[in-house]
């Protein structure tokens, strides 16, 4: 039997101590400014939705369509085109991606149709998901073993601050350029990334050492071993996808349901955003020590105690700490989990592996606000809202136990060149 955790070996714990590399400083920076394109996306189109209406004198709703496009093209992107970096490199994928993002942020600028606007949506969400896949990928392989949890952790992070980079500059940007303006800064940063990219980033060292590049596929994903991995990651990352965006579409609606004003409903998101940022980067320590499942059962736990305490007590004074601890549990999970596709798969598919994973957590991403959506419908009382997110996060607790000897395996079978050896040049 597999023991819920392991001390770390020896040569990772002198790994702590050694410093990063110039160039490995610069590889993470670059692939963070990626990974904040998806975040600015995200809030973009939202953002932009009420300036639209009263222009193209719509409804809110009409925009539901351009709202999921990018969302649904960020998952075909990660799942079939992003795969490619296993065997043309993670370079050129990565540029291709912002390339993609930069061209079709133009166009959706130009639109003036909701159709026309929901296709070129879907295809900077295919970029996104290009892009997004590789930069993990080429960041896991940069990234010193002791230490790769907590920079891809990082970088998930910066999907949040894209959110906030959008969330502060919105106001501004369209009262100077209405919002077309939203597309036209959601070009210039994939512009700025492009060049900066071109200039600074090299390609992965494996990519680079590798004699002959096979590729990944799917059918790679699921062959031993690798098919108990990806399995289990995808069910327990998928689900904690759909738990966050279950929150993220429906919490404000929630909490003024429970009778509180409505800027304490906007500032329950900010609270359950930052437990999410704390908690990710505690869980990313624990993984790097080698306490994988620690880390993961400890955060479904504080998700499933958290959801049973808004079930009995409901709204009650104590509504602040329980979502900043929510949100430690369920937001920070999912910007940390995905350090697992780095211990999982070997270098020869490891976009694939980001980018499946990518896709499925946007299957996630979908389901959530729906399931909000039928719970609101149904009536549910508010007290019990929340509750309901025990039972996926007791389903995440089984997942992650159950995932305890692929973990173990996995963790032993590492090593890859850019995670053994420094990288300095």
């Amino acid at each position: 039997m597999v023991a819920l955790s392991s001390p770390a070996p020896a040569g990772l714990a002198a790994e702590l101590g050694r410093p990063l590399s110039a160039l490995q400083i610069r590889v993470f920076l670059l692939c963070a400014l990626v990974v904040l394109l998806d975040g600015y996306d995200l809030q973009a189109m939202g953002l932009a939705v009420p300036t639209l209406a009263r222009e193209w004198h719509r409804s809110s709703s009409a925009f539901t369509l351009a709202q999921t496009a990018s969302v649904l093209g960020l998952g075909l992107g990660s799942a079939f085109i992003a795969p490619w970096g296993d065997r043309l490199g993670r370079r050129p994928l990565l540029l291709g991606g912002l390339a993609i993002i930069l061209v079709t942020s133009l166009g959706a600028a130009t639109a003036t149709s909701t159709g026309q606007l929901a296709a070129w949506r879907l295809l900077v969400g295919l970029g996104l998901g290009v892009g997004q896949s590789n930069a993990s990928a080429l960041t896991a392989e940069y990234a010193p073993l002791a230490r790769r949890a907590t920079i891809m952790t990082v970088m998930g992070v910066c999907v949040a601050f894209g959110g906030m980079l959008a969330g502060l500059t919105a106001p501004q940007v369209i009262a100077a350029a209405g919002w077309r303006g939203l597309f036209l800064v959601g070009a210039a940063l994939p512009l700025l990334a492009l060049i900066a990219t071109v200039v600074g980033l090299p390609e992965s060292p494996s990519i680079r050492a590798a004699a002959a590049r096979s590729g990944g596929t799917l059918l790679a994903l699921l062959r031993p071993p690798y098919r108990e991995r990806t399995l289990r990651l995808w069910l327990v990352y998928g689900l904690s996808a759909m738990m966050l965006y279950f929150l993220i579409g429906w919490l404000p609606q929630f909490l003024i349901n429970a009778g509180l004003a409505p800027t304490q409903a906007a500032h329950g998101m900010a609270l359950l955003q930052f437990g999410g940022i704390a908690g990710s980067l505690v869980q990313a320590w624990l993984v790097d020590r080698d306490r994988t499942i620690t880390a993961l059962v400890g955060a479904y736990s504080m998700t499933l105690i958290t959801a049973l305490l808004f079930a009995v007590f409901g709204v009650g004074p104590a509504w602040p700490l329980l979502l900043v601890l929510m949100g430690s549990g369920v937001a920070g999970v999912v910007m940390s989990i995905i350090a697992l596709g780095a211990i999982f798969y070997p270098p020869q598919i490891r976009a694939t592996g980001f980018g499946w994973a990518g896709a499925v957590t946007r299957i996630g991403a979908v389901l959530g606000p729906l399931a909000g959506g039928w719970i609101l419908a149904t009536g549910v009382g508010p007290r019990f809202t929340l509750g309901l997110i025990a039972l996926p996060a007791l389903l995440c607790i089984l997942g992650a136990l159950a995932m305890r000897r692929s973990v173990a395996e996995a963790t032993a079978s590492l090593s890859d060149t850019g995670s053994r050896i420094g990288v300095t040049s």
